[in-house]
Parts: structure tokens; sequence; C-alpha cells
């Protein structure tokens, strides 16, 4: 998907803000937007999508405040919010089987899908529950709107409306897979990409799971840094993966050679959030399935989908 003209100002939007929300910096807000915003009029990048024209942006905030993670407050804060989001989440839209929320805070070194009395209808349904869970935690996003809060954020679980839910093609990969790659999003999300992760061990015990983040410290986005203290709980259910990449989407081409070779040899592949979407909409793989909120103009219009749908889709 390449950027369309209401990206670049999108992008303005989100560093005047965050410029503005500086109180101890003592910005001049305008100018150090002009200074942050410079590469993209002195040489605006062509035929890239929206992700990959924030990196210089990006990149010049971090070297005017003289910080290599601008964001690490808002991340830690995030993590912390989302832990109490997932619970109370959780309390309202626990899975209709019994037990399970039992097997996912298990040791599941010693569980199988053999040890629960689910059919195949009930597996179906416990898959399609840990996946809205999942897509939940996509709520979270200080990259694609200029302004974002949890006290202001919709994390109705039981308002959840998809625009794709192709959940039998995934159910056709995944079940003779050996390899997953899950490429993750944002600080936070981590939380309740937690529950699909166990969930994908307890039914596919032999799945090996991949959990890729960002090379490089870019807006909110997770890196292994913010992957500390109990966000490594994560660790239970697959193998933590710095990409390489420094966009807040995957970009094949910029990620490491260990995550290449990965990314080639994976049986099924699953890119969690918008940014995602954007650099991998035009890589059609049968093994590839995109998970996301829609919350700009430019995805709803490209898709023709209105915002805030929610998209499970095989990209194909």
């Amino acid at each position: 998907m390449i950027a369309q003209h209401t990206c670049f100002d999108c992008l303005q939007r989100q560093v005047q803000h965050f410029s503005s929300s500086l109180k101890d910096q003592n910005l001049d807000v305008c100018l150090a937007t002009q200074k942050i915003l410079a590469p993209l009029r002195i040489a605006p990048p062509v035929d890239s999508a929206p992700p990959q024209i924030a990196i210089d942006v990006y990149e010049n905030l971090s070297t005017m405040l003289g910080v290599s993670d601008p964001f690490l407050r808002i991340k830690q804060e995030s993590m912390r919010k989302a832990k109490h989001a997932l619970k109370a989440i959780l309390g309202i839209f626990p899975p209709s089987l019994p037990n399970i929320l039992d097997f996912l805070e298990s040791d599941l070194s010693s569980l199988s899908v053999s040890d629960l009395p689910l059919s195949d209808s009930h597996k179906e349904k416990l898959l399609a529950w840990a996946i809205k869970v999942a897509v939940i935690g996509n709520v979270i996003d200080y990259g694609s709107q200029s302004t974002f809060s949890f006290e202001e954020a919709d994390f109705d679980p039981l308002g959840l409306e998809f625009a794709f839910f192709d959940i039998n093609g995934f159910i056709n990969k995944i079940q003779n897979a050996r390899i997953m790659l899950y490429l993750a999003d944002n600080a936070g999300e981590n939380y309740f990409d937690e529950v699909l992760l166990a969930t994908l061990k307890i039914l596919y015990p032999t799945l090996a799971i991949y959990y890729a983040v960002r090379g490089k410290p870019i807006i909110n986005d997770l890196t292994m840094a913010d992957m500390s203290g109990d966000a490594r709980s994560i660790e239970r259910f697959c193998t933590l993966l710095d990409s390489g990449v420094r966009s807040p989407g995957f970009v094949y081409r910029d990620a490491n050679a260990q995550t290449q070779k990965i990314f080639d040899t994976s049986s099924v592949i699953l890119a969690k959030g918008m940014g995602n979407f954007e650099c991998l909409e035009s890589h059609k793989d049968e093994r590839l399935f995109l998970l996301f909120k829609i919350k700009c103009d430019v995805v709803a219009n490209f898709l023709g989908i209105p915002r805030n749908k929610m998209v499970f889709k095989h990209n194909i």
C-alpha cells in the first residue's frame, strides 16, 4: 500500500501532538515540527508504504530530544494499563468453554489438546475467541491517530464487528503447520497476543512460534527491550525475535537474516496491526494472514470498509 498525501498530514499531526506534550522540554512546537519533518520536504519518498516514511521522521525526533526511545514512558504506561484492560475484558468476555483460562495460566509443557474434552467445533470456537481477544489489543496505537488515550479507547469485546474473519482458511493452514511467524505491533498488545499464542500452543502443541518485534524503537512499537519483566511470560508459548526492522510495519528487505530465514520457512505468518498490513497487503501469499483494526480513513478507503471495523484476512 503506497502512502497518500493524507499520510504525510497524519505524520505532521502525530509529531505536533507529541512535541506539545513535552512540557519539560520547552520546545517551540512549530519549529520542532518543521525540523523533524524536514526529510519529507527535502526528498519526499516515492512508492513507500506509510510506515516506511515514518523512519526518518522519528529518527529526527529522537536526535532532537537526545534520547533513543522518545516513547519509552508512553510504552511503559501502555504495558501497565493493557494488563488491567485485558483482565477486565476477560471478566466480561470469557471463552465459552469450561476451565480454559486455567489452562492458559498453566505450565503448558505437559498439556495438549488431548487433555481438553473438545470437539472440532469447540476448538474452532476457542480459536475464534482468542483471535478476538488479540485484535482488541490493536486498539492501542499512537501511530495511526494524532491522539490516543486508554481512558477513551473502545475495548468493548462484545461490540466487535469484523469485515473479514477468515478463520476457516487459517485453521486449514495452521493445523498442519510446523513453524509460525507472528509479527507483533504495539506495546501493550503483547498481553492480548499472549492469549492467542497460548491458545495456539494448546491446540497445536508441536507448532513452533516466533514472535517478531521491531529492531529499533519507533513510536510505541514493541522492541526486545520492552519485553522485560512479566512481559517475558509470553516466552512460555513462543520464541522472541528481534526482526531488525526499523519501520512500524514489516519490510522484508529491512529484516535481519535470521528473520528473513524464518519468514521464508514459516508455514503460517500472522501479521498484527495496521502498519504490518500497510507494508504486506501487496504481498499475496497463501501463508499470510492480517489481523488489525481499521483506524484511519486512508486504510478504510483503500479497503472500502468503514473505520473501526476489525479485519482477519487471508492475504491471497
